[in-house]
């Protein structure tokens, strides 16, 4: 798939600025442009068993990832404490993102919400160093954990 309710490849990846932690530290996007491809997972749940099992394969593919010039993070609409205690508990390095104020809104800016319930699907997104949007790979089912060997062909330069 190509695209979401809201984007498709080749469109410019809407920006965002979230809590990477719980004492104010944040990610913007646009601060990456110029510098790295970034590999956004949005996920739907902290400590749910899909996620806590799609975080640490990511983890065991960011060397690879970095290595072409591309950093992951991920995308929840968890709080900020709940994601800490998450990746502390996961050995996870790379961000964890919290999209929990407003509930969703960057999930739903990138057309991936899941309305009335206030979690993002599983879904890919690459956005290149050009901060345009290079690959959308959602997941078949919500439960089903992404394939990132295209992504990785994807993330390359």
């Amino acid at each position: 798939m190509s695209e979401t309710a809201t984007l498709k490849v080749g469109d410019e990846a809407p920006d965002f600025e979230l809590p990477s932690n719980p004492i104010g530290e944040k990610f913007k996007l646009s601060d990456q442009k110029g510098k790295n491809a970034v590999i956004i997972n949005f996920v739907p749940a902290a400590f749910s068993p899909v996620c806590s099992n799609q975080l640490p394969l990511i983890e065991q593919k960011r060397a690879e990832f970095e290595s072409q010039g591309a950093i992951p993070v991920a995308i929840s609409s968890d709080g900020a404490w709940a994601q800490a205690a998450w990746k502390k508990e996961l050995g996870i390095n790379y961000p964890v993102l919290s999209d929990f104020s407003p509930l969703g809104a960057t999930a739903a800016k990138y057309g991936v919400l899941i309305e009335g319930r206030g979690i993002a699907n599983r879904v890919v997104i690459v956005v290149d160093k050009r901060g345009r949007v290079a690959w959308i790979q959602p997941s078949a089912k919500i439960t089903d954990l992404p394939d990132y060997d295209p992504v990785m062909s994807c993330a390359k330069d």
